[in-house]
């Protein structure tokens, strides 16, 4: 707005306030959306020549008031140029016109000169500056302590505050807008009559100091819209807006932003609309920017979109700096613009080359910019420079926000090593430390989070624990920060639960925060409903419906659950509804990582091509979960053959620098895969070996798993899995190293390494003081004496103190112990009473002792009826044994009518399962109804034997074949004698020796 519109609305003002207390502006009629941007392009143009014709009378002028007019509209800008109304502020020339004048002669010009220049410095921001703008205000007001604050803000509003009446009357009277505030709150306080004067009288000077381009007015305007006056009075708020609006200040708008639901109540959306578009016309490219986010923000202003984008396009015209941050985020996730990466990555790239000269401005672009939906490497690429040049030019309040996206981006991989971070990692807690000390509370919310997940530094849970019990006293009032911080607390319980086994406390923690519309716990307690856990019942339905929830409000880290939940069912209904979530949002501001999940549930519709078209495109193929996705699909589409797609997927394993258990799925859904030879595998499981060395649990299993099928694997070697697996049960988790213990094969891992193990159990036991299977697999080696020296006291200890922990070998063990009279003076009653509690609770064992003990009985009915019990109990429970018992009850009609049917069912079972008398019962079954050479039923149970190598049915295949074709199967029936003798059968060598004298002599028995 110009000079000569100000003057004539002020005139007409004076007129109305001789006949009204009350001032009231009329506003000019709204003009529509859509003709506004050709309105103020034609604004622009008379202003911008209008200018030209100044500026070039300020650069010839030396006289100091010119001088100090040319500084100031430097420091708030030129216009664009002919059709664009924002302006460009130019602080670097405005600081050195500012300096030209500092030695001026005439004291009043001096002073604005002075107070000039410090504001621009601290606009510029720096340690440098803000000492300079210090020293330039301590000389200008010597008996005042410096103020740091731009002019006139904070500490003259306090002082105002406790002034009396008459104090505020004089300065008031000396033209002081604040004064006349200050002095209208005491007047409402009063209940005085003269205030409906007063807020006269402030309009009238407020257009007096607009003349004057005071930025007292927009001060006023500010405190004044968060007042209660302001409600109650709208047309002084209206009349106040619209002269701070005039200026075209990037403050004024400021005040729209800060008070926008307040402004929406108290003068509506046309009104705020009609503001932002004069602020647009005085220059401001704050306001031009909200509404250029209109396009972003749910239209909160009500802006068309046409203007939006005008809005849009004159702030990239403009090189604003602030518009880097809109230019990247409309360009990056195409937001009704088509996407164009390479625009938003020049927006980026401007953004991050200006931050050296854009002063305060900078730390409000990189928040904005490390909000975006974006992922961590961009934002550690583009917003972490920016925070670390102000935290290195010492301004320490942004370390918080630095170490946020350090440790996101380490989660995803972005730095390599350590030695890639940006700051070395314990400088960085250090840091973070004494600002939390130092009162800096959101620098507590992310140091929990490092000591609890023990990322950057060594986990310390009792730190963290310590931290956010703090933060909860200290946010005590904010129900919000209280729900945060319980859901903190509940992770932290979360990494323990395995050694604490406080199920039911955590579970009933996560649900009342789930209640409580918690977005993690809803995900979390949606993952146990789902999946169930330990104390806890399944049910998956609820669980997917509470994932779904979550998901619907923009938790975007429950889908990749629900997806798992689906997929893992295979119900088109419930990827159906999954699709329907996802569909709810608009796909352009999806994150890559929902995009794969989307992808996924396509890949499981079978709708290949869909599922393409969402992950072939730039953006996805920076994302690993894309291009491993699309390798996946791809050969499902038939564009790819196994050893191609492995080859692709392969160099997705070994190039990653992600997080954990990405990796790890990665590494387990490769694996999995057919025909891959160790060489092949190698360089895979190297990754999971790194992953395995961080004391990943499910890294260790995998890594157990999978040594199993690559034995030869120098990454997976025995030893380190061992090692692995020791690391965590010295803190506490026996799980792994449990596993390992019983499910080695000595003879595999030679007894080098198996010592090696049993070394391992003993000196983890300390702290594993529940753990009952390790200490009655350290037993067994005592009673073996093969690898340690025998010592039965010592045996029977650690036995005691597993049965003592509820271990069924242990009690079993002990039982066996009263039924014989081992150790302990015989007493079977006392046995068989043991025997039936822990058969009741599910021990196989004490089920087929109860059936031995029974089926050794007296010849009767009774008892073999009481065996057959036990058998079948322990058999419906999985033990092969006990099938195979079974089997034999069925055929002999022992406890039960003879049923052959039943009785081969069963046994073909426990055959199935490896039992190998459960095969060799099926030999003779069927060899006995046929005893000839010529019985497929038979020799199918023979060749199972023999490829489970028991040496008696493997000379019974070389007799089968030497009594079929002893010529025709000669080879075949040597090796396999070898191969018995090898085994240990003493009869095998006969019997070759006989053949080899047979084939000799040419006799045939």
């Amino acid at each position: 707005m110009n000079l000569a519109t100000r003057k004539s609305r002020l005139s007409a003002t004076l007129l109305t306030v001789l006949a009204s207390s009350v001032v009231i502006f009329g506003v000019a009629p709204a003009t529509t959306a859509s003709e506004m941007p050709r309105q103020l392009a034609a604004e622009a143009k008379k202003a911008y020549q209008a200018e030209q014709k100044i500026l070039a009378d300020y650069r010839t002028s030396t006289e100091a008031g010119a001088l100090l007019d040319y500084a100031r509209l430097l420091a708030r800008g030129r216009i664009a140029n002919d059709h664009n109304p924002l302006r460009v502020a130019d602080i670097d020339a405005a600081i050195a016109v500012y300096r030209s004048l500092l030695a001026a002669d005439d004291a009043k010009v001096n002073a604005k000169v002075t107070a000039g220049l410090a504001e621009l410095l601290l606009r510029k921001g720096g340690a440098a500056n803000e000492e300079e703008a210090q020293a330039l205000r301590a000389a200008l007001h010597p008996a005042e302590p410096a103020i740091l604050a731009p002019s006139g803000v904070g500490g003259q509003e306090q002082d105002l505050a406790t002034d009396s009446e008459a104090a505020l009357r004089d300065k008031m009277s000396k033209g002081s807008l604040d004064a006349a505030f200050e002095l209208l709150l005491l007047l409402n306080r009063q209940n005085s009559a003269e205030a409906d004067t007063l807020r006269s009288q402030i309009v009238l000077m407020a257009n007096l100091s607009a003349l004057d381009s005071d930025s007292a007015v927009i001060r006023l305007a500010g405190r004044y819209a968060s007042s209660f006056d302001a409600q109650e009075h709208p047309d002084v708020l209206k009349s106040l807006l619209e002269l701070a609006a005039g200026y075209g200040s990037d403050s004024a708008a400021g005040i729209i932003e800060k008070n926008r639901d307040v402004l929406f109540s108290i003068l509506g959306k046309d009104e705020l609309r009609h503001l932002i578009w004069e602020l647009v016309d005085g220059g401001s490219s704050r306001a031009a920017e909200l509404i250029a986010f209109d396009l972003v923000d749910e239209n909160v202003y009500g802006f068309d979109e046409a203007d939006s984008k005008w809005a849009v396009s004159m702030l990239d015209e403009a090189r604003s700096y602030r518009a880097n941050y809109l230019i990247a985020k409309l360009y990056y996730q195409g937001i009704y613009v088509e996407k164009d990466l390479a625009r938003a990555t020049a927006a980026m790239d401007r953004m991050l080359d200006g931050a050296a000269e854009a002063g305060q401005e900078r730390l409000v672009v990189a928040d904005r910019f490390a909000r975006i939906n974006l992922p961590d490497s961009l934002i550690a690429k583009y917003a972490l420079p920016i925070y670390l040049d102000i935290w290195k030019g010492g301004r320490s309040s942004v370390i918080g926000r630095l170490a946020r996206i350090v440790v996101s981006a380490e989660k995803a991989g972005y730095y390599v090593t350590r030695a890639a971070m940006p700051i070395p990692p314990e400088e960085l807690v250090a840091e973070l430390s004494n600002a939390y000390d130092a009162g800096d509370l959101s620098a507590g919310l992310i140091l929990g989070e490092i000591f609890r997940e023990g990322r950057l530094v060594k986990e310390e849970p009792a730190r963290a624990q310590s931290i956010y019990e703090q933060l909860k006293q200290q946010y005590a009032d904010s129900p919000e920060m209280q729900l945060k911080l319980r859901e903190a607390l509940a992770k932290l319980v979360r990494q323990d639960l395995e050694v604490t086994l406080n199920y039911s406390p955590y579970y009933a923690e996560v649900r009342e925060l789930a209640d409580r519309h918690n977005l993690w716990a809803m995900k979390e307690y949606g993952v146990l409903l789902a999946k169930g856990a330990p104390q806890f019942e399944a049910d998956p339905e609820a669980g997917f419906t509470l994932l779904l929830n979550a998901l619907s409000q923009g938790y975007f880290s429950a889908g990749p659950d629900a997806a798992e939940l689906a997929l893992s069912t295979g119900s088109a209904d419930k990827l159906k509804r999954l699709a329907d979530v996802y569909a709810s949002f608009d796909p352009r501001i999806l994150t890559p990582e929902s995009n794969v999940q989307l992808a996924k549930i396509d890949f499981a519709l079978k709708q290949f091509e869909k599922a393409e078209v969402l992950l072939d495109t730039p953006e996805m193929l920076e994302v690993p979960t894309g291009r491993f996705l699309l390798v996946q699909v791809r050969r499902a589409a038939g564009k790819l053959d196994a050893a191609e797609a492995h080859r692709q997927m392969k160099d997705v394993v070994v190039s990653f620098k992600g997080d954990d258990a990405t990796l790890l799925d990665f590494v387990q859904q490769l694996t999995q895969e057919d025909g891959l030879s160790e060489d092949f595998a190698e360089p895979i499981l190297v990754q999971l070996a790194q992953l395995a060395d961080r004391g990943d649990v499910n890294a260790i299993i995998a890594a157990f798993k999978l040594r199993q099928k690559w034995p030869s694997s120098q990454a997976l070697n025995f030893r380190k899995v061992v090692g692995w697996c020791n690391i965590l049960a010295e803190r506490g988790q026996g799980g792994p190293l449990t596993r390992v213990a019983v499910n080695v094969n000595p003879k595999v891992v030679g007894d080098e390494s198996f010592r090696y193990l049993i070394d391992t159990v003993e000196s983890a036991l300390p702290h594993l003081p529940t753990n009952g299977n390790l200490r009655m697999f350290l037993a067994r080696q005592y009673l073996n004496g093969q690898y340690r020296l025998k010592d039965f006291a010592k045996a029977d200890q650690l036995t005691k103190q597993a049965a003592e922990l509820g271990n069924e070998e242990a009690l079993n063990t002990i039982a066996t112990n009263y039924y014989f009279g081992q150790d302990v003076e015989m007493d079977r009653d006392r046995a068989e009473a043991l025997y039936r509690d822990l058969a009741f609770m599910g021990s196989n064992r004490s089920a087929l002792a109860l059936a031995r003990n029974y089926s050794k009985g007296p010849s009767s009915r009774v008892y073999e009826s009481r065996a057959f019990a036990y058998y079948i109990k322990a058999a419906l429970n999985g033990s092969v044994t006990a099938m195979t018992e079974m089997g034999r009850s069925y055929l002999a009609g022992a406890g039960a009518g003879q049923n052959e049917q039943k009785g081969v069912a069963w046994l073909e079972k426990a055959a199935e399962l490896g039992n190998t008398d459960a095969m060799i019962q099926l030999y003779y079954y069927y060899f006995i109804k046929n005893p000839t050479n010529q019985n497929p039923k038979a020799e199918r149970w023979l060749n199972a034997l023999v490829a489970v190598e028991v040496p008696d049915m493997i000379l019974r295949k070389a007799v089968l074949l030497y009594g079929r074709d002893k010529d025709a199967n000669k080879d075949e029936i040597f090796a396999l004698l070898d191969h018995a003798e090898e085994l240990g059968s003493q009869f095998a060598r006969r019997l070759k020796n006989s053949y080899v004298k047979e084939a000799r002599a040419g006799v045939s028995k």
